[in-house]
């Protein structure tokens, strides 16, 4: 937002919920509290298991390379060592909870999971050494070590997309082209994003708080080759994921990309090819 991107398409973009846990992101979704959210895959996903009408628009970033970050204390050096461990995650359901359990698995190991609800909380717990490891975002892998000397695992990789944006399909069906103007808005911003190295780093640091400011340029570079051109969400992934959520869910085994996903406004950039000309030009 802070390029102006939305605003040229006529898009008065506000962040009602930015320290908004997934689950807490697709209710608000359903309730009408904010058009879009851009949140955990697995609580979309939920969502809609639940029977409501969130839909899936795009995926930002490829399927995750690794799993999602967890930051330990420096005591703890090794996966083994989470054995009886309190883990912070956002929630137990939504995609830490989901990202934690399935790493723990593959490791053998069981630990508590403390449920914080945001990612600031969940840093500053681990800080103060209220928990023994915090699943946090991938941009805390460059800061906790340096801020607070914690160690960072590497859980295998789960091969989900970590976000994605949606919103309801009773908006689509009621204001379709504003939500073709914010997906376009999306790849517009991921395009700046990978272009405009100079201006987007003031930007970062400042969305991110973090005080660091190699931190910051290390966050960069992870996430530049992350990013989607054309942010299509990825079958493959999608299925890894609902095959994770029939361990519990077992009607997450009758689901479709199609009944998740509605990629009708990404095939119409393709069809124009908006992807191909932005990068020309």
């Amino acid at each position: 937002m802070e390029a102006g991107i939305f605003r040229r398409l006529g898009l008065d973009a506000s962040l009602p919920g930015l320290e908004t846990g997934g689950i807490e992101a697709a209710a608000g979704l359903v309730r009408g509290d904010w058009e879009f959210a851009e949140l955990g895959t697995a609580s979309l996903v939920e969502s809609v298991l639940a029977g409501h009408d969130a839909v899936m628009l795009l995926a930002p970033t490829v399927p995750s390379w690794t799993g999602v970050p967890i930051l330990t204390r420096r005591s703890i050096s090794q996966p083994s060592q989470l054995a009886g461990a309190r883990v912070g995650v956002l929630s137990e359901t939504g995609q830490t909870g989901i990202t934690l359990r399935a790493a723990l698995r593959v490791w053998g190991v069981s630990a508590t999971l403390v449920p914080l609800g945001t990612t600031g909380k969940i840093y500053a717990a681990l800080a103060a050494g209220r928990i023994d490891a915090g699943v946090l975002p991938f941009d805390y892998r460059f800061r906790g070590p340096r801020e607070f000397n914690l160690n960072v695992f590497e859980p295998p990789s789960t091969g989900f997309h970590t976000a994605v944006v949606g919103c309801t399909r009773r908006l689509i069906d009621a204001h379709r082209p504003l939500v073709a103007r914010l997906v376009q808005g999306y790849v517009e911003t991921i395009h700046f994003f990978k272009t405009n190295r100079a201006a987007v780093l003031p930007l970062l640091q400042r969305f991110l708080e973090f005080p660091d400011r190699r931190a910051v340029q290390e966050a960069y570079e992870f996430h530049l080759p992350r990013f989607q051109a054309m942010p299509r969400p990825s079958a493959q992934a999608i299925q890894r994921l609902l095959d994770e959520l029939a361990r519990d869910h077992p009607l997450a085994a009758t689901l479709s990309l199609a009944r998740i996903a509605d990629t009708s406004f990404l095939d119409e950039l393709e069809r124009a090819e908006f992807v191909k000309k932005l990068y020309v030009d």
